[in-house]
């Protein structure tokens, strides 16, 4: 029988707060939006909104995040937690002409710093770490005056380029950590008609939530344009403006007009915009399988992880971006960036 303790520490110091055996939580974990998950202890639990908790499964840490809510009954606690990620649901001014000489890596990791380590004693971090690790390059991101969400660049970032963002804490060294990754290479196999799975579902998206060309010009000066067409090709696809090879059908096209940052020139703006809008919809099928947790198909997979879907005759290349366990009797995996109901679902039970 699997044991499950919930450990909690004051968010300022990471001082040890309290600790619970607790009955099976409910975890869920989602790159792309809020995603609350909960526990619930006999007893009275100490602990205030703000702190930070982990839950450990025979003796294993399995998840970590703030505490938003905690209630006691009078014979059971019950504690809701966020994710570590929602400490990014903050603005802040940045300068995105220095992503023309920085990395995404880099330019993220001083924002942090700024929010987390500077001046305000009550937004810092305890211990604040950064481990930039990849350094992806090339990029750009589009402005809004100079002011961010962080959470938002952190999804978008991860949803055009691949760079994925891990925060979490150690007791032991009284630390918060920010450590960077990209998506991996390795491509995982996994069949949806056998018997471990115990459902899925492939919601797939329509085609005109879908931009698959996309027609750029400069606002300063409308004669200058370019076209960029999207060319699906197994994950990664690619994007040109050649318009006559493996072209995505039927044509879904979008127009923008470009305001140019200081010392960036029209082909680069209109590029980097070109990947944000096209590479933002590799996986628009938003496709969940859910698992017996006991079945020896489940493996420590991460977010961010590469997948082929087998169903039936068709295929899936997707991308990992969700895992739920609820009462951890069974774990659903969701795959794909679109977190809303687009269309007729096509589910499948066993």
């Amino acid at each position: 029988m699997r044991r499950h303790r919930i450990e909690i520490f004051n968010r300022a110091d990471l001082s040890f707060v309290a600790f619970a055996e607790c009955s099976e939580p409910d975890i869920n974990i989602d790159f792309l939006v809020s995603a609350e998950s909960t526990v619930t202890c006999p007893g009275q639990v100490a602990g205030n909104i703000g702190d930070f908790a982990q839950v450990r499964i025979n003796g294993r840490v399995y998840y970590q995040g703030i505490l938003t809510d905690i209630n006691f009954d009078g014979t059971k606690t019950e504690i809701t937690l966020q994710q570590m990620s929602e400490l990014l649901n903050t603005q802040a001014f940045a300068d995105v002409s220095l992503l023309n000489s920085q990395s995404i890596e880099t330019w993220l990791g001083n924002l942090f710093s700024v929010t987390f380590n500077g001046s305000d004693p009550s937004a810092r971090l305890p211990g604040f770490t950064l481990e930039t690790g990849t350094a992806t390059t090339g990029t750009h991101a589009a402005s809004d005056d100079g002011v961010y969400n962080l959470y938002e660049l952190v999804v978008s970032f991860f949803k055009v380029y691949g760079v994925i963002l891990r925060i979490s804490f150690d007791f032991d060294s009284r630390s918060v950590l920010f450590a960077f990754r990209s998506v991996s290479d390795t491509v995982l196999k996994l069949n949806l008609n056998v018997s471990d799975v115990i459902e899925f579902e492939v919601q797939p998206s329509l085609v005109s939530d879908s931009p698959n060309k996309i027609i750029l010009r400069n606002q300063a000066n409308k004669a200058e344009m370019v076209t960029y067409y999207w060319h699906p090709t197994d994950f990664s696809g690619t994007i040109d403006t050649n318009p006559n090879t493996n072209r995505a059908l039927p044509v879904i096209a979008q127009c923008e007009e470009i305001t140019l940052d200081e010392g960036t020139t029209f082909s680069a703006a209109a590029y980097a915009r070109a990947q944000e809008v096209l590479y933002s919809t590799r996986y628009d099928d938003l496709i969940t399988v859910t698992i017996r947790a006991d079945s020896a198909l489940v493996n420590t997979w991460e977010i961010g992880q590469l997948f082929t879907l087998y169903a039936d005759d068709k295929t899936y290349n997707t991308l990992l971006t969700g895992i739920h366990a609820p009462s951890m009797a069974s774990i659903e995996l969701t795959f794909g960036y679109v977190r809303k109901r687009l269309t007729q679902i096509l589910k499948m039970k066993k």
